[in-house]
């Protein structure tokens, strides 16, 4: 206990001491900062300024109108001088959040009296990645190198294209090929632009999938599986088809509306109801209503979001929150789910390396009865309390609240030597030390012999986040639970 005391006094001593490693900045946008506020500073102290004109440099691709409509401000528009530095600022988050390029730099490239020219410049991504795909299938790391004791068994690979930005209207094309412990074929293609006013868009995808493995229930918030081992040589137990089709609209930066409708069709083996029938001691439930083996269902989903945060990726600054709702069952009584989701972020920015982050989460099934098939709950996803990753909690209600103090560290470039390419000849790493505590819980309507549902749950503990490129997020944290637990977690994951 005294080594644990010790180490986290250290990170708070970090957290608040001033970095002195003498290092590179990630990207150009602190220097040219800088060197903003000093014309902003030689302007004259005029009522306001007339944007005279905006010009985008380095979109190869993109369309400018896609990125003009992420500027709050026109051609034409008349600015205070004290409000300039915040709107230019507020654009470089808005372009820089579509996610489309590797840095956004403003500036001011002229004036005149009461006249200014705004420019622009951007590092766009790479948006063609055809590559080979290597992902594990466990919930977590931990959870596949501790539980499952590293088995390869346990993976999928195959190809992977990924194609943003395809027509340069941000639009992203989609295809996977996988093998290994699950085959899955799956197409995707999201247009967000698709009228003239940069505000409806549309997308539909389909997916074929099959698993040698099924999770059909939970013993002691342990994942129980059928068959109990991976075995290669015997086929498939679980096959799933889905075919979707969504509108979207954005309205202005940061308010999003998304509704989609999707068909699925499930199939499972009936020895489930077997192994459930022999278990209903410890909890076990059916996984279909009706113990059925083949599902067929409808769902209509429809999500809002308000972003306005500097950073989709890694917020520092900024409110995020995200409402979902679904209804999963149309047209199939086997599956009657009600389900209302609400995730809220604030992000708090005390000086420019250090921040707090409270992460709310909560979520309501109705009705109470579920099938296993709808009560995944806590455990999965993001919705997790860090610490408890061995673990998963089903249930029909959940809450969670993840406070986070991050301190920068210092940021490093590492030279690639091997790439020509003038966007990738160093490669930015940005290092984060935290500390954090987590409350949550989450009900069950059915009785179970789980240990964690029906009762507050609490972690804590203290980390490092490694950030780069292409919102490359690595978390380690060193994790403690209130029932003794232990360890050191790895998580690559975003906040939104």
């Amino acid at each position: 206990m005294k080594v644990v005391v010790q180490t986290m006094l250290l990170l708070l001593f970090l957290l608040i001491i001033r970095s002195s490693a003498k290092t590179q900045p990630s990207v150009a946008i602190d220097s040219a900062k800088q060197a903003l506020q000093r014309i902003i500073e030689q302007l004259p102290d005029s009522a306001a300024f007339t944007i005279r004109t905006i010009t985008v440099k380095g979109n190869r691709i993109t369309k400018a109108y896609i990125l003009y409509r992420e500027i709050p401000f026109k051609k034409g528009s008349r600015v205070e001088k004290n409000e300039l530095a915040i709107l230019l600022e507020q654009a470089r988050q808005n372009m820089f959040n579509t996610q489309l390029f590797l840095e956004v730099i403003p500036g001011i490239s002229g004036w005149e009296q009461q006249s200014l020219d705004i420019v622009f410049t951007v590092r766009e991504r790479w948006y063609l990645f055809p590559l080979p795909h290597f992902k594990l299938i466990d919930r977590n790391f931990n959870q596949w190198w501790v539980e499952q004791k590293h088995d390869f068994r346990r993976t999928t690979y195959g190809v992977k294209l990924n194609w943003e930005n395809v027509s340069g209207r941000r639009d992203k094309l989609s295809f996977n090929y996988f093998n290994g412990y699950a085959k899955q074929v799956s197409l995707y293609y999201e247009q967000p632009f698709a009228d003239q006013k940069l505000e409806k868009g549309f997308l539909f995808g389909v997916r074929y999938a099959e698993s040698r493995q099924l999770s059909f229930a939970t013993d002691e918030n342990r994942q129980v599986f059928y068959p109990s081992s991976v075995r290669i040589e015997s086929g498939f137990v679980r096959s799933s088809f889905r075919a979707e089709a969504g509108f979207s609209l954005r309205k202005g930066a940061f308010h999003r509306h998304a509704v989609r409708l999707s068909y699925s069709y499930e199939t499972v083996p009936d020895t489930l109801y077997q192994i459930a029938d022999a278990n209903q001691s410890k909890g076990f439930v059916p996984f279909f209503t009706g113990r059925a083996t083949r599902v067929k269902f409808g769902e209509l989903s429809y999500g809002y979001q308000f972003l306005k945060l500097d950073n989709l990726a890694y917020p520092l600054e900024g409110i995020g929150l995200s409402l979902g709702f679904l209804k999963r069952g149309l047209g199939n009584s086997v599956l009657n789910l009600w389900q209302l989701n609400v995730k809220m972020g604030n992000y708090v920015r005390f000086n420019p390396k250090t921040s707090l982050s409270v992460l709310h989460h909560a979520v309501l099934k109705l009705p109470f009865r579920q099938p296993m098939y709808n009560l995944s709950l806590m455990g999965y996803g993001d919705m997790y309390l860090r610490g408890l990753e061995y673990y998963i909690i089903d249930g029909v209600a959940a809450g969670m609240l993840k406070t986070t103090l991050r301190r920068e560290l210092f940021q490093l470039v590492l030279p690639t030597y091997i790439i020509k390419n003038e966007k990738y000849r160093k490669i930015p790493f940005k290092f984060v030390v935290k500390v954090f505590g987590d409350l949550g819980g989450a009900h069950a309507s059915h009785p179970s012999n789980s240990v964690l549902n029906n009762r507050l749950l609490y972690s804590y503990g203290a980390g490092i986040d490694v950030l780069s490129y292409y919102d490359f997020i690595a978390r380690f944290e060193y994790s403690f639970n209130q029932l003794g637990g232990k360890g050191l977690f790895l998580h690559m994951s975003k906040d939104f």
